[in-house]
């Protein structure tokens, strides 16, 4: 009897341990093998998206390169390469460009990409009822004919040479037409379609953006090793402002990969075994505007008193840490042949006894009041209070409000602005059309600049036959926005992205990483 009741004992014992087991086996943290185990990469960030419909922002998330093809695609060169487009040429007169589709792709509903999907895309950004940010970038746009299924023409007004460029921006993101129009006011919030190598699960505001691989995808760009699905089965893109508390997730393992590391992070990590920090030329400048239409910052002398008063030098040190540069024109130096080799000499002296003087012509001797604006993150707000302590040496008293990312956004829109604090990131001269043409008033033109003179330098620039020609025409808008001190240009900051050791075969391009290019998760 003893015997029997042991043997039924041991039955159920090894029974009991084959489920644990399997329970185990499926339960996370487990030694499943790495093949079989979800690879969920979690990239965080200051700001959160403004909405991932790329047709009504003027804010890209990074969300958007994954989950939207282009036309055209840049390699870790920068070239111009195919991309939804297999090959394309030109007319004669450089006025008609045709492109010729990939036959292979489809929608992450299911639908095929076809030529009118291209068409409908371009069509709707430039259509002036749209409201698009991006329209000023398609000016030079007449027209868009479709040939057949996998053929389009796009018909120029005058030679373009920046065409190729604004192809491959974020901005030009090839839309489903039926998706866009079925979800109406949902599209870019709860729903997402495009063609790209991820796949929109969802968007908690504030919070994440939680991208799913595309399994189908098999029409990466010739350029990439990886052509495929991704070996990365999730990207989360986390919304975190507070400076350290980024820094805590990266340094606990819940976070992978910061994508726009603040200057102070370089000496936290730089003992830090797990983490890797990457370095290179940043296209990205930082200012400080004002709203120009104002008083009393319509005033030419007002403005240039305030690009005197700021110490560059002393920001660089203090805010970032000796981490970047003192920008003195409105494109940074990595832009080569389309900078303003003589921003600094045309530009404005760090000189207190100077602005005081431009403030007594301007009749604020007594000095003045004013409202600087900043986002609450840790490093906006200190640049801010360093700015108020040296406009106040100079007699200007600002008063500082500080704003979370859409507050911040919603205000500059409204029109409620006087001083700014900005930081753009662009590898193109156009970023002075984007905010500065009269024509993208009120918004993105937050500085609210009004200049005939800098309309008709721009638009000669951009309609210039050639590259060379335009980055001349560009050279003379800067020149311009310069003498008149549209912006005071404060510094370039260095590209610096913190990396966590388990990210493997990360390929860092000169835009944006290409995590579907092999890059892999390998934890232990």
């Amino acid at each position: 009897m003893r015997k029997t009741i042991f043997r039924k004992k041991a039955v159920l014992l090894l029974a009991l341990f084959a489920v644990s087991s399997i329970l185990a086996a499926c339960s996370p943290g487990t030694t499943e093998p790495a093949d079989t185990q979800e690879k969920v990469l979690v990239v965080g960030f200051e700001r959160d998206a403004e909405t991932l419909n790329h047709i009504k922002t003027g804010w890209y998330s990074d969300a958007l390169v994954y989950l939207y093809d282009r036309l055209i695609s840049r390699d870790y060169d920068f070239n111009y390469e195919p991309g939804l487009a297999e090959s394309w040429e030109t007319s004669e007169d450089g006025l008609v460009w045709t492109f010729h589709l990939r036959k292979d792709v489809t929608f992450h509903n299911g639908n095929p990409l076809t030529a009118n999907d291209v068409k409908w895309t371009l069509d709707t950004i430039l259509d002036p009822e749209t409201a698009s940010p991006a329209q000023s970038d398609f000016a030079a746009i007449a027209g868009v004919d479709v040939i057949d299924d996998h053929t389009v023409d796009i018909i120029l007004k005058t030679p373009f040479p920046n065409l190729l460029f604004v192809l491959s921006n974020t901005a030009a993101g090839i839309i489903n037409q039926e998706a866009y129009e079925q979800y109406g006011d949902e599209y870019g919030v709860k729903y997402v379609i495009g063609t790209g190598p991820y796949m929109f699960e969802e968007w908690r505001q504030g919070d994440e953006i939680v991208l799913t691989k595309n399994p189908e995808y098999d029409w990466g760009p010739a350029w990439m090793a990886n052509t495929g699905p991704s070996k990365i089965d999730k990207i989360i893109l986390k919304t975190i402002p507070d400076e350290n508390s980024r820094l805590m997730e990266l340094l606990a393992g819940n976070v992978h990969i910061l994508r726009d590391v603040p200057a102070t992070f370089v000496d936290k990590v730089a003992d830090e075994p797990d983490v890797t920090i990457h370095r290179g030329d940043a296209t990205k400048l930082g200012y400080l505007a004002y709203a120009t239409d104002k008083a009393p910052f319509n005033d030419l002398r007002v403005r240039q008193a305030i690009n005197h008063a700021i110490n560059k030098e002393e920001i660089i040190t203090y805010v970032f840490r000796g981490i970047g540069t003192p920008a003195h024109g409105y494109l940074p130096p990595a832009l080569k042949s389309e900078y303003y080799a003589d921003s600094e000499k045309d530009g404005y002296a760090y000189d207190v006894e100077r602005a005081k003087a431009l403030l007594a012509e301007a009749g604020y001797a007594d000095g003045l009041n004013v409202k600087l604006a900043a986002e609450n993150s840790t490093e906006y707000s200190r640049l801010a209070e360093v700015l108020q302590s040296q406009l106040k040496a100079v007699g200007i008293n600002a008063d500082l409000q500080l704003y979370d990312s859409s507050s911040y956004t919603a205000m500059l829109k409204t029109g409620e602005q006087e001083l700014f604090l900005r930081l753009y990131s662009w590898p193109n001269a156009d970023i002075l059309d984007w905010f500065l043409l009269s024509s993208q008033l009120p918004y993105p033109n937050h500085s609210r600049w009004n200049d005939s003179r800098t309309d008709d330098l721009i638009h000669a620039a951009a309609s210039s036959p050639t590259w060379e020609a335009r980055a001349l025409g560009y050279h003379e808008v800067q020149k311009h926005l310069i003498s008149q001190a549209v912006w005071a240009p404060i510094y370039i900051p260095e590209k610096l992205m913190a990396v966590r050791n388990e990210v493997k075969n990360l390929q860092y391009h000169p835009w944006l990483p290409q995590y579907n290019d092999g890059t892999d998760l390998i934890t232990e």
